[in-house]
């Protein structure tokens, strides 16, 4: 009888060990079945015509981080705001919005102690004067250094305080060069997959997104102390070189003087550069698929690839 008992109770120990794995396994595969599918707005003018919304609506795009302002650092030393978005478009209601402010780097060399509270009080101030409602994240975007990561830490970890005060979380764009350094004071981290390359050097042909100047830095990312959602690039550049140097990006023709001999090189991603990093990141770390960033909402980008290529990316 002692045995029998005994017996009894190890199989019901390991059925219920099974069903807890079961349980967590069902659940994990949800979890990955609903991928978030985000997009960045990066224009100074916030428009959503019938195309955009028809992409959004065919791809069920559920967030829009939208750029609000860029942060620079002015000849007084001071930093203040530029490029505000203008906003053309009401906001739809089926797509929540995340501001967005991108900080130079510059501006984390100065010793601005309140820059968290303007910060913070001009996207509320926009969010009230554009209908926005209250909005549950903003995130933050700037290329901090070994040099300035302290001071910038020391910003966003009075931004997030300030941040869950109103009932609001803090995310932060991670660079592959960061993934090497500890995670900053966030709530969720969005790792940039691209410009992975130096586009000034005309002998670099995929300098947006190319898997072998990924790959060195996915040993970070496995124990990376942050939850992270990742974005892909679907631009691309039109890069001007002169006898080989590097002139600029011609964001419109005729932006720039063009002499005898030049040479406009085009630099974009292939769906397949994409797909490969994608494979990559997923086996390296699968919850960084949780959320999936496009870079970035407008009508040339959204043309791209085409809608089937777009759905192997959300996927």
């Amino acid at each position: 009888m002692v045995k029998t008992a005994h017996t009894i109770t190890t199989v019901c120990i390991l059925l219920l060990l099974s069903a807890i794995l079961t349980c967590c396994t069902n659940e994990h595969q949800k979890r990955r079945e609903q991928t978030v599918r985000s997009m960045y707005y990066w224009s100074t003018v916030f428009r959503i015509d019938s195309a955009k919304a028809e992409f959004m609506e065919a791809h069920k795009v559920e967030k829009i981080y939208v750029r609000y302002f860029d942060v620079v650092n002015n000849d007084n030393n001071e930093n203040v705001p530029n490029a505000t978005i203008q906003f053309d478009s009401a906001v739809a209601c089926n797509q929540e919005i995340i501001p967005t402010v991108f900080i130079h780097n510059e501006c984390m060399r100065s010793n601005d102690t309140l820059l968290a509270d303007r910060l913070l009080k001009r996207i509320l101030q926009m969010n009230e004067t554009h209908h926005i409602g209250k909005v549950r994240e903003i995130q933050i975007d700037c290329d901090w250094t070994l040099s300035t990561r302290k001071q910038f830490y020391s910003f966003m970890a009075s931004f997030r305080e300030k941040l869950h005060k109103e009932g609001i979380t803090l995310s932060s764009t991670i660079r592959l060069h960061q993934l090497s350094q500890p995670a900053p004071p966030a709530d969720k981290g969005v790792l940039m997959a691209y410009n992975t390359g130096d586009f000034r050097k005309l002998s670099v042909e995929k300098p947006i997104l190319d898997i072998r100047d990924v790959l060195p830095y996915l040993k970070n990312l496995a124990d990376y102390d942050l939850p992270v959602a990742t974005a892909f690039p679907i631009y691309k550049w039109d890069l001007l070189f002169r006898n080989g140097k590097y002139i600029g990006i011609m964001h419109e023709k005729d932006e720039l003087p063009m002499l005898n001999g030049d040479t406009i090189v085009q630099r974009q991603p292939t769906i397949d550069d994409i797909l490969s990093c994608k494979k990559a990141l997923l086996n390296t770390r699968p919850d960084c698929m949780d959320e999936i960033i496009l870079f970035d909402l407008n009508n040339y980008n959204i043309n791209r690839y085409n809608q089937k290529d777009y759905e192997k990316i959300f996927d």
